[in-house]
């Protein structure tokens, strides 16, 4: 009987100086029965005192495996004292499992006999979630296979996911009009194109406050009378602004028709860290479209250029600057190569300049024929041409130019005209972060006229 007061004493004792401890602590005896659990621990497990004590702690875990098995790892009088903790799934009375970082281990009383084990538990669910979610974010925006559309998905994929909001919406907001981009629904009753009054979502609140917004349990909350909620019962939300080069563009958001969890700051930062990257694929899409555009633009204008149909050098210089721009923002790389062609005045002194337009125009053919697709040639002066390589290292280029440049040897115009030699200087040079068109220029020519001085027939570059 002094035993078990002695026992008894030492549980109230324990109770007492882990009541109020933030983190779960559970104390059982050395047959693994409950005889302590904290306030913590109770709000966690969701079990009452009287429900609890002098039960299985078996009762605590999500796999029972997991049971066995630290029972024989840490929970048993011969384990290895160890302060190293570990991460287990446990369940709640409700039945939902959850992740808890656990330490603990024995408790010793002044003879160094073991009386009880602890274990101190911190539900980790949040963390790992956010993880794992980041570690997909990272996968979505790093992978070179998926189109703008396939990208904007899966970051809403993600977020339904994360938040347990089975709706996902990536919207444009123009004035009062809220217009569907993409979404995602379970039941598709939403589709990209749909256009509602802003005032009639939720997200008008988010434009409103101009930050994340966000509402767990609508119809006990202070917005209970929001169209939103009495046209669509729409019960959970949270949204966020997207911004596209600073500017606002839309919203990123996600909803349920059922209440949900109070959402926590970590829900925050990752709703505005997805919302940030789809603001960043907009931007990168709007320009990629803009250089698809002054392309096609190109390639037109190109046309007025009749004798090589090559672009003209208002053209190129356009395309140069906008080259550059988008290089600079989204560090690519870019190659400028400048090419003149060797002797160009004796061809047209010995064989007459009907024989040198020839020589430009069959330039142009060949360009034409062998240039790769979304390189830019443009004729820059005379017989002095200039090309830009997006996104391409000068490995790449001077084997392209050397292709060229063979090629160019072995035109029919070589038998055509006997004794007539086609060879062009080179100078090309990759863009740096200083750079800008009349530097990147400049430094090409530099190397065009080493080309020359050098010999002629050959590269030089930087």
């Amino acid at each position: 009987m002094a035993d078990e007061a002695l026992s008894g004493l030492d549980t109230q004792t324990l109770a007492h100086v882990f009541e109020h401890i933030e983190m779960a602590v559970v104390v059982a005896t050395l047959g693994r029965e409950v005889v302590c659990m904290n306030a913590a621990a109770r709000t966690l497990f969701r079990y009452s005192s009287e429900e609890i004590y002098h039960q299985s702690t078996a009762l605590l875990y999500a796999d029972q495996d997991d049971f066995i098995r630290l029972g024989q790892e840490r929970f048993n009088t011969n384990a290895d004292d160890t302060n190293e903790p570990y991460v287990v799934r446990y369940i709640n009375a409700a039945g939902e499992s959850f992740q808890g970082q656990t330490s603990g281990g024995l408790i010793k009383n002044a003879q160094g006999t073991p009386i009880f084990f602890v274990a101190i538990i911190q539900d980790d669910s949040a963390r790992l979630a956010a993880e794992e979610t980041l570690n997909r974010l990272h996968l979505i925006t790093s992978s070179r296979q998926l189109a703008f559309q396939e990208r904007i998905e899966a970051i809403l994929e993600l977020g339904t996911s994360h938040f347990g909001l089975p709706i996902g919406i990536f919207s444009k907001i123009s004035g009062d009009q809220y217009m569907i981009q993409q979404v995602i629904h379970p039941e598709n009753a939403l589709e990209a194109g749909m256009t509602f009054e802003l005032g009639i979502t939720y997200c008008s609140l988010v434009y409103q406050a101009n930050d994340v917004q966000g509402f767990s349990h609508v119809s006990e909350s202070e917005i209970v009378t929001h169209p939103c909620f009495e046209n669509f019962g729409l019960e959970a939300y949270l949204g966020v602004p997207i911004f596209v080069d600073g500017e606002r563009y839309g919203t990123l958001n996600f909803s349920s028709i059922c209440p949900t969890r109070q959402f926590i700051r970590q829900d925050i930062e990752i709703l505005r860290l997805l919302a940030e990257w789809v603001g960043h694929e907009v931007a990168l899409e709007q320009d990629f479209k803009a250089l698809e555009t002054a392309h096609d633009q190109m390639e037109v204008l190109a046309n007025t250029d009749s004798l090589t149909g090559l672009a003209s050098r208002s053209c190129i210089e356009q395309a140069l600057q906008d080259q550059i721009t988008f290089a600079l923002k989204y560090s690519k790389n870019l190659t400028v190569a400048m090419m003149d062609f060797d002797h160009f005045k004796s061809i047209n002194d010995r064989f007459g300049h009907q024989v040198g337009d020839e020589v430009l125009a069959c330039f142009g053919e060949l360009v034409s024929v062998m240039g790769r697709k979304g390189d830019f040639y443009g004729r820059w002066g005379g017989e002095e041409f200039i090309v830009l390589f997006p996104d391409t290292h000068m490995a790449g280029v001077c084997i392209a130019l050397n292709r060229l440049m063979d090629s160019l040897k072995r035109t029919d115009l070589s038998e055509k005209y006997s004794g007539l030699t086609l060879t062009l200087s080179i100078g090309v040079t990759a863009m740096s972060l200083s750079d800008h068109p009349q530097s990147i220029v400049q430094r090409a020519d530099q190397l065009l006229y080493q080309a020359k001085a050098l010999g002629r027939d050959q590269i030089q570059h930087d």
